[in-house]
């Protein structure tokens, strides 16, 4: 978790930079940076993946808790969840790979594809990671316990 948020500081940071400086870029120099656009959405995705596995981790991640509310379905949950982040992941190994094979780059960057596509299965792997995480947290009291304590 210590590492994801690092990463998360640092992604967020490099959008930041990369969109001041392509503003003042424009508006003083007149020259936009055209590389910009590529990386700052590649990032984002990394930034929604990565924060989406830490909400995970506390169980905070937005769900509809209809079902939840009237019966303790945690592992359920957990499990359809998992379910969904392990298609998540296929798909997006696939994609990876099939960028690998094909040799696709970006148009202006020129960098290969796969590099951002990756950040998918690396997001969804921190994903399941943290809902096992979380299920055994919930299921053992550990957490819960210490945060009764603490209150």
């Amino acid at each position: 978790a210590a590492a994801e948020k690092l990463i998360l500081a640092a992604s967020t940071l490099l959008i930041l930079v990369l969109t001041v400086g392509n503003v003042f870029s424009r508006k003083v120099i007149h020259r936009s940076w055209s590389f910009t656009e590529e990386l700052v959405v590649a990032v984002f995705v990394l930034i929604t993946l990565m924060a989406a596995a830490l909400a995970c981790r506390e169980g905070e991640l937005v769900s509809l808790t209809l079902v939840t509310d009237r019966l303790p379905v945690v592992v359920l949950v957990t499990v359809l969840s998992v379910i969904f982040t392990v298609i998540l992941f296929k798909y997006g190994m696939d994609k990876v790979l099939t960028q690998l094979a094909n040799g696709k780059r970006t148009f202006v960057l020129n960098w290969p594809e796969w590099i951002f596509w990756s950040f998918v299965p690396i997001g969804s792997v921190c994903m399941i990671l943290h809902f096992v995480e979380y299920c055994i947290d919930f299921c053992t009291d550990f957490k819960f316990v210490k945060r009764k304590e603490e209150a």
